[in-house]
């Protein structure tokens, strides 16, 4: 039996994992229903005032985020948790959804202009490109990669909660 590559093994110890505190909102069996806010690093951003993220989530609204993770212990409704995701699959995931298909499209768009096709060629040529290279980010989430990695980190006592 081979030891699992380091990317399927990470864990959220080192200061570079994202932490989320989430509060379960039921227990079904082994599964934990959690939800909390969506959270951006805008607060803690030095270019918060030229971005457009922040401007982003604001129109997004306060919906909440609401995941199902395996249970890692005893828990009721009510507790709340560290939920932790290792910076590696944080960046894979990002890389997936936020460079490839761009990354797709361009050089799809410098082929058809390379071979001499029109504009509107190169722009129907575009279509499909785009989504087979969003394929490769639905394929890792239909396997569970990325919820995969995320952890029930710790406990928060009733104290620390904010």
């Amino acid at each position: 039996m081979s030891a699992a590559p380091e990317s399927e093994t990470a864990d959220c110890t080192d200061d570079r994992s994202l932490r989320q505190v989430m509060r379960v909102v039921a227990v079904d069996g082994d599964q934990l229903r959690l939800e909390g806010r969506r959270a951006t690093a805008c607060a803690q951003c030095a270019a918060r005032s030229g971005c457009g993220a922040g401007a982003l989530a604001e129109l997004a609204g306060s919906a909440s985020l609401r995941l199902t993770l395996p249970a890692p212990q005893m828990l009721r409704p009510g507790d709340a948790v560290v939920v932790a995701l290792p910076a590696t699959r944080f960046l894979a995931a990002a890389g997936l959804a936020y460079l490839l298909p761009p990354a797709a499209l361009a050089a799809t768009a410098v082929l058809a202009r390379a071979s001499g096709l029109s504009d509107g060629a190169a722009a129907l040529l575009c279509l499909p490109v785009l989504a087979l290279s969003l394929w490769p980010l639905r394929r890792a989430e239909r396997r569970g990669r990325v919820l995969s990695a995320l952890r029930v980190e710790r406990v928060l006592p009733a104290g620390e909660i904010s």
